[in-house]
């Protein structure tokens, strides 16, 4: 039985996993539109980060992650390293 109930959980975390990956095309649609036009608006990324952040917690969205943050870098070097630290702390 505690076999089943594993197996059962784990299903439900990779439907759940997936469902999340239904969301990356929007998410990287805005990210490219950050990106490719020059948008500086610290809050707008933030909150962007913010975002991709927890999904890297759920096993999702890491490379999104990282490129919107190398971008964020060169705006606000501070801003962006506490995202680092962020992302390194669930990642240890």
């Amino acid at each position: 039985m505690g076999k089943d109930l594993f197996q059962d959980i784990k299903k439900t975390i990779e439907a759940f996993q997936e469902s999340l990956k239904g969301h990356l095309p929007a998410l990287e649609a805005e990210i490219n539109d950050l990106i490719h036009s020059g948008n500086k608006d610290k809050n707008t990324i933030e909150n962007t980060l913010d975002t991709l952040l927890s999904l890297t917690y759920m096993g999702v969205g890491k490379e999104l992650f990282i490129r919107l943050l190398e971008y964020y870098k060169t705006i606000d070097a501070d801003g962006a390293s506490f995202y680092w630290n962020e992302y390194d702390k669930d990642n240890e």
